[in-house]
């Protein structure tokens, strides 16, 4: 195959492609910062830009002939052109700022700059690449971490909540377990009367029961007032069982019982009222 020749006009048209190629802004400036070429991306985000107090007024989309400088908000101007004035032929400078499009809007920007020696002349090639997708990604990051943080901690909370409400329940379903079963577990080894021993049993049962069933709920203002033996009656008679029933579980008499349900009517705030102690403690369970 011939050797292939390459026109001027071909030259151009491959330069060309390559440019538009490019989805960021494309600048090619002389040694003094005057674009002499753009892609179509750098014409859309920067011409017709009127007049602006960041920008620099030009006709339509003539961006040749400014200084790309101007292209960047003031304030980094100053340190971008320093730190190109110090560039080597063939090197490349990397930073970021904030230019201003046609519009006047500044927007976030990293710049690659790269110094190109051409038939003894410096130029330089610009890439103005906006970043402002990649900052509200990064923002919305961090608001999505931000809440997830919260909700971790929340989380945190609600575990230790559910461990310290475990731990309580473990400690009131033990100390309900040693004040109303292991008495009358005790008795039941104690007793000889097998009447006597069933009935002890049955409350047994009734007092799993509850506990298995969530129901025996702490009546704090009752225990407060009212001796042990008094509540050991208190939870007999809410589990309805009779006076006479209550004489021979707790080995007491008749007479003793009476005044036992005389103090807790009193210590209830009772005595006189109609209410019947059954029904009291069935409202407020111990």
């Amino acid at each position: 195959m011939d050797d292939v020749y390459w026109s001027r006009s071909d030259a151009m048209k491959l330069n060309r492609a390559l440019f538009e190629m490019i989805p960021d802004a494309l600048l090619l400036t002389d040694a003094q910062f005057c674009i002499v070429a753009t892609n179509g991306t750098a014409v859309q985000r920067f011409a017709d830009r009127g007049d602006s107090e960041e920008g620099v007024c030009l006709e339509g989309n003539q961006l040749l002939g400014t200084d790309w400088l101007l292209l960047l908000a003031e304030s980094v101007r100053h340190s971008v052109r320093s730190a190109l004035q110090e560039l080597a032929n063939d090197t490349v400078w990397r930073g970021s700022g904030e230019a201003v499009d046609a519009s006047g809007s500044v927007f976030p920007v990293d710049i690659c700059v790269h110094r190109v020696l051409m038939a003894g002349d410096a130029v330089w090639l610009v890439v103005l690449r906006d970043t402002s997708l990649h900052e509200e990604m990064r923002e919305d990051l961090q608001r999505s971490e931000a809440a997830v943080e919260g909700m971790n901690l929340a989380l945190r909370h609600v575990i230790r909540s559910v461990h310290e409400e475990r731990r309580e329940l473990k400690e009131e379903l033990a100390q309900q377990v040693k004040d109303q079963v292991l008495p009358a577990l005790e008795r039941i080894v104690d007793e000889e009367s097998p009447d006597v021993r069933q009935n002890y049993k049955s409350v047994i049962e009734d007092h799993l029961g509850e506990l298995a069933e969530g129901s025996a709920v702490s009546f704090d203002g009752i225990m407060d007032r009212l001796t042990p033996r008094e509540v050991e009656i208190c939870r007999l008679i809410a589990l309805g069982r009779k006076s006479k029933d209550i004489c021979e579980l707790l080995h007491v008499s008749f007479e003793t019982m009476q005044t036992h349900r005389k103090n807790i009517r009193r210590k209830l705030g009772l005595k006189g009222h109609p209410m019947s102690l059954y029904v009291f403690l069935q409202q407020n369970p111990m």
